[in-house]
């Protein structure tokens, strides 16, 4: 192969280009330097490197907020894909790696539903590194510290899209023995208080609607701002409670209690996932998210409107 008359090009360092492209999508130096696990000032002096090898800024700044000016847009327009080809051929030929995920998820969620199926999806994908964070505000830290959430979520008040998992449907329960199905609901409530959630007013509101309460009906009403307490002072035969049904599926103190009218009102609730990979891989989330899904669509553990509730 003849060489003569070939000059070689060349490119910034890889860093810089890199460095640039992690500014532009995150708009923002201490998001980019997390990802990168840089810190700002070395991911800074990446950025103003490649500046100057343009001999044109880049972005417009504001502390460490950075926004691409229309230099920089051009540039991003011409490059990113071209870079994010290079690493694909660079990854397909490289020694495999376990890809690394972190999922917030309420501790409810995680100790009656996920732990006991997370062999499963171990098993399936030894190249997926899964940590679980069930510390809370999970919203909060989608996109920063956490990949994909599990949270509790009220359709229409969410600030974020989400994929429903588990509906969660309303319903009576009582101690076996507190009340006499054939009395009915109405006659029962007025001589029974009824126990709901402090926090979820509404459900409260939709079921009387549903099961024909008038909404000025004279009911002894008793709250309670844990659903385990709510399940707990109805096992103790304090009333008759009024529950989403995973409040019975995941908290392992329902022994004794029944459905009484079998009434089943749904509700806007549900468990729900979202995702904004943050530190992990969007492969990963993919294949989380899409199991997941999966298994709670053959999920046989709901609560069905005849169901009496079992024994734990």
């Amino acid at each position: 192969m003849n060489f003569e008359g070939f000059t070689i090009r060349r490119l910034p360092p890889t860093g810089s280009l890199e460095a640039f492209l992690a500014a532009a999508r995150f708009g923002s130096l201490r998001k980019a330097s997390d990802e990168l696990k840089l810190s700002v000032s070395a991911l800074s002096r990446r950025v103003q490197k490649l500046e100057h090898h343009v001999g044109r800024m880049l972005f417009t700044r504001t502390g460490n907020e950075y926004r691409l000016n229309q230099e920089g847009k051009r540039l991003v327009a011409e490059i990113e894909q071209p870079f994010d080809q290079m690493i694909l051929a660079f990854e397909r030929r490289a020694k495999p790696r376990r890809m690394e995920l972190v999922v917030g998820v309420p501790m409810s969620f995680a100790t009656a539903w996920l732990i006991p199926r997370l062999d499963l999806f171990r098993k399936a994908n030894p190249d997926i590194e899964l940590r679980l964070d069930t510390s809370g505000s999970p919203i909060e830290k989608l996109g920063d510290s956490l990949d994909m959430i599990i949270f509790f979520a009220d359709e229409g008040a969410e600030k974020v899209s989400f994929q429903p998992l588990r509906p969660q449907g309303a319903f009576t329960v009582a101690r076996e023995g507190v009340v006499d199905p054939l009395d009915g609901l109405r006659s029962t409530l007025r001589n029974t208080p009824l126990l709901v959630h402090r926090h979820l007013p509404h459900i409260l509101d939709s079921w009387m609607e549903a099961v024909g309460l008038p909404g000025d009906s004279d009911l002894t009403i008793d709250r309670f701002d844990d659903g385990r307490l709510l399940v707990a002072a109805a096992k103790s035969g304090l009333g008759v409670a009024l529950v989403l049904e995973d409040m019975i599926n995941f908290y392992g103190n329902a022994t004794g209690l029944v459905r009484p009218f079998g009434e089943y009102v749904r509700t806007p609730f549900s468990y729900a996932i979202t995702a904004k990979p943050a530190s992990g891989n969007p492969r990963a989330a993919k294949r989380f998210g899409t199991w997941i899904i999966e298994e709670t669509r053959k999920d046989s553990g709901m609560i069905l409107p005849e169901k009496l509730l079992e024994t734990s």
